[in-house]
């Protein structure tokens, strides 16, 4: 989705229409999501925070043409949600959860805890930016303030990583 779909889009929904972030929800709320779930390790939690991202975009009432990169203004919403949501989880006390092992949703998830388990959080950022935002590795590394040099050998480990999670998941 290009910037000026993504205004047109805020535009007709603060004009009234609120099924115009459908498509935002159907090509974004995936990835919102993995962003969500590397910060706070919880897909039900990472869910939510999803949710009340979308849910703060159709409350959205300033300017939107001021939104210079859509991308990197959801993936900081996201992220916020999610710091958020672990202050205000470091406040309650805390219960034992209890996992239905048949759920339907955690299985999306459960390749991402595989994985993230064995990246570092600096490789799990580029794998988010790359993999699930489907930025270049140029793009990618800007955003996280390093060389592509340094992006691409980080990124040839995570794949490594990957692979070795797979091949132990075979065995």
């Amino acid at each position: 989705m290009t910037r000026a779909e993504f205004i047109d889009i805020m535009i007709k929904s603060q004009n009234g229409d609120k099924n115009a972030l459908g498509r935002i929800y159907e090509e974004y709320f995936g990835k919102l999501c993995v962003t969500a779930f590397n910060v706070v390790k919880n897909a039900d939690a990472a869910y939510d925070i999803a949710s009340d991202v979308i849910l703060k975009l159709l409350e959205f009432k300033h300017d939107v043409s001021e939104i210079r990169n859509h991308v990197g203004y959801l993936i900081t919403m996201t992220r916020n949600e999610a710091k958020n949501f672990l202050v205000k989880q470091n406040r309650e006390i805390s219960v034992s959860e209890i996992w239905d092992t048949n759920s339907k949703q955690l299985p999306d998830m459960l390749w991402l805890e595989d994985i993230f388990v064995e990246l570092t959080n600096e490789e799990r950022e580029l794998f988010v930016l790359h993999n699930v935002w489907d930025m270049t590795l140029h793009n990618a590394a800007e955003s996280l303030g390093i060389t592509y040099g340094v992006a691409k050998v980080r990124y040839a480990v995570i794949k490594k990583k990957i692979k070795a999670v797979y091949e132990k998941g075979r065995k």
